[in-house]
C-alpha cells in the first residue's frame, strides 16, 4: 500500500530508500503548530500558499484557552487561517478523530499533520504522517513533500481475543513486542483477516500507536467496513484501488495471535513498558483520565462505563473523561453512557486532548495515574516525579472504582 500510494502521489513508481517528492492531499495544523507554521512563512516571506484549499486548523490541545498566552496563539492561528480561506473547527474534537468524521480523509491519499499521531488516519488506507511545523510550512507554500519512500514492515493479526481482552490490550501488546524504536523510519502495514473483524475505533487505535513503534505511519487497508464508513461521510474513494485490504497476499515480518493475548499494562515511563496486568502490583492510584486520540472514542466509553455502572469512584479518586470529539459526546449522552460516568463520579471535559498533555487534571510530584492515552513518558502530563501507566479503558476504570490496578478477579473493591 504505502509505495502504491506514494509511487502515485510521485507521478512515477518509488520504492524503499528513494527520495521523491510527493503531491500531498490534506494538510491538518492545531492550534499548538498552526501560530508556528504562520510565523515560519511570513520569516521566509511566503504570501502564497499553493494548497491553503486543502487545509484545516483545529483547535484541539488547548481550547478552550486557559491562559493569555494561550489565547493569544489562538488569535494569530485564527487570523492566518483567516487570510488564507483555511477553515478552522475549534472545540470540536481532537483532529485525528475530528478529519474522519469530516470526511476530510480519503483511502489512497497522503495526508499530513502537525502532530505526531497524524498516523490514526492510515486506519482509512490513507499514508498519513506528522510533520514539524516547519515542514507543515514549506507544504502548504508548495503543496508538496520531500520524503525519504520508507521501508513497509507488515504486521499480520489472525485470532480472536478472549473474553475480558479488549483490543487496547492486544495494541498495548504489539508495542510491547515491536518497542519504541522496532519500526524507526519505517511504514506499519497491518493485515490479516482478524484486521477485517476490526471496528473502526480499534483500526483507528492501532494505526494511532504507529509512531509509538517509532514508524511514520501505519496503514490499514480499504474493505467493505470502511468503505461504507467513508461513503457515509462523503470521503473522497477515487483513490480506493490503491489500498485495497489484502486479508491473505502479504508477507508478514510479524504475527501476532490475538487469542493469545492477556490484558496489558504500560509501566512508566515507556510505551513498550508493556507488562500482562495479573503480574502488575499498583497498590494506591490517585488520578485516571478516559480519553485521547488513543482512548476516547465511543467504544471507549462503553467499556468504561460498563466496569463502574452502579459504582462510585474510590474517595479521593479523580476521574477525567474527555470524550474525542463532540460527535463521541452526543452519542455517549444519548445512549446513557455519560450519564453512567458522570453518577460515578467523572468529571467531563470538552471534547479534546483533554489531560493528555496535563494541561488539565496536571499531575502533582508522586501522584500515580492509569491513562488510556498512548504516551507515558517522565513529565508527560505534569511532575516529573509522577508515574503514568497506559490501560486499555476497563483496565482504567476499574482503578478508578478500586483506586488501585486490579485484573479484574473477584469484585476488585
Amino acid at each position: 500500500m504505502t509505495h502504491q500510494i506514494l509511487s502515485a502521489a510521485a507521478g512515477h513508481p518509488v520504492t524503499a530508500g528513494d527520495i521523491a517528492v510527493v503531491e500531498v492531499d490534506r494538510i491538518m495544523a492545531h492550534d499548538g503548530s498552526t501560530p508556528v507554521v504562520a510565523r515560519t512563512l511570513e520569516k521566509h516571506g511566503l504570501h502564497q500558499l499553493a494548497a491553503a484549499d486543502r487545509a484545516v486548523v483545529v483547535f484541539d490541545h488547548y481550547y478552550p484557552a486557559t491562559t493569555q498566552a494561550e489565547a493569544d496563539l489562538q488569535s494569530l492561528a485564527r487570523e492566518f487561517a483567516a487570510r488564507y480561506g483555511i477553515p478552522v473547527h475549534a472545540g470540536r474534537g481532537i483532529s485525528h478523530q475530528l478529519l474522519p468524521e469530516l470526511g476530510l480523509v480519503a483511502p489512497g491519499r497522503v495526508l499530513v499533520g502537525g502532530d505526531s499521531h497524524t498516523c490514526t488516519e492510515g486506519a482509512f488506507g490513507s499514508f498519513a504522517t506528522g510533520l514539524g511545523a516547519t515542514d507543515v510550512a514549506a507544504v502548504l507554500a508548495t503543496g508538496r513533500l520531500w520524503i525519504e519512500v520508507p521501508e513497509v514492515l507488515t504486521v499480520r493479526l489472525g485470532g480472536r481475543l478472549r473474553d475480558g481482552v479488549s483490543f487496547q490490550d492486544a495494541v498495548l501488546h504489539i508495542v510491547g513486542l515491536v518497542g519504541v524504536r522496532g519500526a524507526l523510519g519505517r511504514a506499519l502495514e497491518f493485515v490479516g483477516a482478524a484486521v477485517s473483524d476490526l471496528s473502526i475505533a480499534d483500526r483507528m487505535k492501532l494505526c494511532n500507536h504507529a509512531v509509538e513503534m517509532g514508524a511514520v505511519a501505519g496503514l490499514i487497508g480499504v474493505d467493505g467496513t470502511s468503505e461504507r464508513w467513508l461513503a457515509e461521510r462523503g470521503a473522497d474513494l477515487g483513490a480506493m484501488g490503491l489500498a485495497a485490504h489484502d486479508p491473505v497476499g502479504a508477507t508478514a515480518d510479524l504475527h501476532v495471535d490475538l487469542g493469545t493475548v492477556e490484558q496489558m499494562l504500560a509501566l512508566p515511563a515507556k510505551p513498550d513498558n508493556v507488562v500482562p496486568l495479573a503480574g502488575a502490583r499498583v497498590p494506591h492510584v490517585d488520578q485516571v483520565f478516559i480519553g485521547s486520540c488513543a482512548g476516547g472514542r465511543l467504544e471507549d466509553l462503553h467499556q468504561a462505563a460498563r466496569e463502574l455502572d452502579g459504582a462510585a469512584v474510590a474517595p479521593g479518586m479523580r476521574l477525567l473523561v474527555a470524550p474525542a470529539s463532540a460527535q463521541v459526546q452526543e452519542l455517549a449522552m444519548a445512549d446513557g453512557t455519560l450519564g453512567t460516568l458522570l453518577r460515578a463520579g467523572a468529571v467531563l471535559l470538552p471534547p479534546g486532548c483533554g489531560a493528555c498533555l496535563g494541561r488539565v487534571g496536571t499531575l502533582r510530584d508522586g501522584d500515580v495515574a492509569v491513562t488510556t492515552q498512548n504516551r507515558n513518558f517522565v513529565g508527560r502530563a505534569g511532575s516529573s516525579r509522577s508515574e503514568l501507566y497506559l490501560a486499555s479503558p476497563a483496565v482504567a476504570a476499574r482503578a478508578a472504582r478500586d483506586g488501585r490496578i486490579s485484573d479484574g478477579e473477584g469484585d476488585g473493591r
